[in-house]
């Protein structure tokens, strides 16, 4: 597996602060001279499409230089991955193919090696051959932001930082939802990890499961609500620790968390949408809430909300106006209601404040059945 080695420099990250710090690293004299040769042979490296020139040398510069994983970090990649004979492995950027062999090998997987240097790409099927795995696996050189990733179940990444981000839509739109992806060092632009672990050399490597796609689209865009305006809908709420608060539509899991934190209640998020849901839960383990808080991925106008006693909103006018008839079917007498910015339906508020961002918030008591 490669990665970029630029000046004799090369970057890892640091858990403590998550920012980029340079190390002096070691790069092979050898493969270094092999690449400065191959590259003087060519007379040049024309930068147009994926491929080979008739130099025998990559068609464009590469994104990355090579420089190989360990087989202990390999080894735990594929762990962290949790690789099986059912899988097929791409590694893009694969290097001398180590990482697919190793999966071929040891975990018995199929694998594919993306790789934009020729003398690797061979290097890599020798190496196969040598371990006997030429079967199930199979290197492909060319430009990893061109092949067809979309039969992996598993892909590993050992990139540079700008590689991962400018990869990032492509794993997202060509991956099926349950494929690992695992990343050597660096994460993947904004995404938040599945896991996080640091192996005995302390590299650290990041796992993302593809989430599944809604059932359907949501009913509004996530936009997250002011921390100091979730206070103020609890507080108007008078949540208290014997409180089980529903979020419906909970984005990013916010307001049920907070509740958990801060008044001790219990939380359920209702989201439809699977990627934030992985983000809630992963949010709420990471404050130690797995026991007071509940993600459920499922649809706020399905969902069964009976036993709530506190329910919260920020939705849209349209949305709570729908809500208006299961709210007062489903919910108990006395259960609170509190919607930031938008009324329900016709129904009257028991109170209004204004919130911290400009927007009222509305606050209801469901009545006694007649």
């Amino acid at each position: 597996m490669a990665r970029s080695c630029t000046c004799g420099r090369s970057a890892r990250l640091d858990d403590r602060t998550r920012t980029l710090t340079l190390s002096t690293v070691r790069c092979s004299l050898p493969r270094l001279l092999f690449a400065v040769v191959a590259i003087l042979a060519s007379g040049s490296c024309a930068r147009t499409v994926a491929g080979t020139s008739d130099g025998g040398v990559p068609a464009r510069i590469p994104d990355i230089g090579f420089e190989p994983t360990s087989y202990a970090v390999a080894d735990a990649m594929l762990k962290l991955a949790r690789v099986g004979p059912a899988d097929i492995v791409y590694d893009l950027g694969s290097g001398d193919g180590r990482i697919v062999n190793l999966a071929a090998r040891v975990y018995g997987a199929r694998g594919v090696g993306i790789e934009l240097q020729p003398y690797l790409v061979e290097m890599s099927r020798r190496a196969a051959s040598e371990s006997g795995v030429s079967r199930r696996v199979t290197f492909i050189q060319g430009d990893m932001f061109k092949t067809d990733i979309s039969h992996a179940t598993v892909v590993t990444l050992y990139l540079w930082p700008t590689v991962n981000r400018a990869l990032q839509a492509k794993l997202k739109r060509e991956l099926r939802p349950g494929t690992r992806v695992v990343s050597h060092s660096f994460d993947i632009g904004d995404w938040i990890p599945q896991e996080t672990v640091r192996t005995a050399d302390g590299t650290t490597l990041f796992l993302w499961t593809i989430p599944r796609r809604p059932a359907r689209a949501p009913d509004v865009a996530f936009v997250a609500t002011p921390q100091p305006v979730v206070y103020q809908m609890l507080e108007l709420a008078a949540v208290t620790a014997n409180d089980v608060v529903y979020d419906l539509g909970s984005g990013d899991g916010r307001i049920p968390i907070l509740a958990a934190q801060r008044y001790g209640a219990r939380g359920v998020g209702i989201e439809i949408d699977p990627p934030l849901v992985e983000i809630s839960r992963q949010v709420a383990h990471d404050n130690d809430l797995d026991g007071r808080v509940v993600f459920r991925e499922g649809d706020l106008f399905t969902a069964d909300i009976s036993k709530a006693s506190v329910v919260t909103l920020c939705l849209s006018s349209t949305v709570n106006a729908r809500l208006e008839r299961k709210l007062k079917r489903e919910l108990r007498p006395g259960t609170r209601i509190v919607s930031h910015q938008f009324p329900i339906g016709t129904w009257a508020p028991d109170k209004m404040v204004h919130g911290h961002d400009g927007a009222d918030l509305f606050l209801w008591r469901v009545p006694p059945r007649r």
